[in-house]
């Protein structure tokens, strides 16, 4: 039923809604015949985890995004400018930690012709985790494409775009309003420069359901 081996991301900012539709997808297809997995496409630290933890413990000492987000974010980036070679090393073993996981969770399985439904994924590890303190929007888009040639890329990505104050309401595991607002802004832009299908997160999941159905036929005979 399928015309080829397919990558189908959802991306966006925490609390748009990204994982219910993600599932929902997989649902769907395997509904309608086509067999494909639901994988979670973000940078989970394992190679980088103690580098993660020293580095809080040395240079972010006290500080605490839940109790104050802007000193928190204004503090990281004057580390990464006091520091900023010691930040280059940091970021590169956090693209090797994630560069492997991406194989074995998403580029091997799409290699033995299995189909995936990722929530979240490079374009999400790079704006909320590696290069949002470090570097601007062009800088954050150039990495981005630099990144093309090691991550495979999706037949169709799907933006979950949402007011912050709705996102922030929805999950209590954010910082602030600020932090979203942030990451929006460059997910907005990320996801024009890359031709990605925005959302309206605000919608009735079957609303969005019926949205999201509109653009598999590019993907998947009916």
């Amino acid at each position: 039923m399928k015309t080829k081996v397919f990558l189908i991301c959802f991306t966006g900012i925490d609390g748009s809604g990204k994982t219910t539709l993600s599932k929902e997808l997989v649902k769907l297809l395997n509904r309608k015949g086509v067999k494909c997995k639901y994988v979670y496409g973000k940078l989970n630290p394992f190679i980088s985890k103690p580098f993660i933890l020293i580095g809080r413990e040395i240079f972010l000492r006290g500080k605490n995004p839940f109790k104050d987000y802007s000193e928190y974010s204004n503090s990281k980036r004057r580390v990464i400018m006091k520091h900023y070679f010691l930040s280059r090393i940091y970021q590169k073993i956090l693209l090797f930690d994630y560069m492997l996981q991406i194989f074995f969770k998403i580029k091997l399985p799409l290699m033995l012709d299995k189909n995936i439904v990722c929530d979240r994924y490079v374009y999400d590890t790079i704006i909320t985790d590696i290069a949002i303190d470090m570097y601007s929007k062009d800088r954050i888009i150039k990495l981005l494409n630099n990144l093309q040639h090691f991550f495979p890329d999706p037949d169709i990505t799907f933006l979950v775009d949402l007011p912050e104050e709705i996102a922030y309401k929805r999950k209590d595991d954010i910082p602030s309003i600020d932090y979203l607002k942030e990451r929006r802004k460059i997910y907005l832009e990320v996801g024009e420069e890359f031709g990605m299908v925005v959302l309206d997160g605000s919608k009735s999941l079957e609303e969005l359901r019926k949205e999201i159905q509109k653009y598999l036929t590019v993907i998947i005979n009916k």
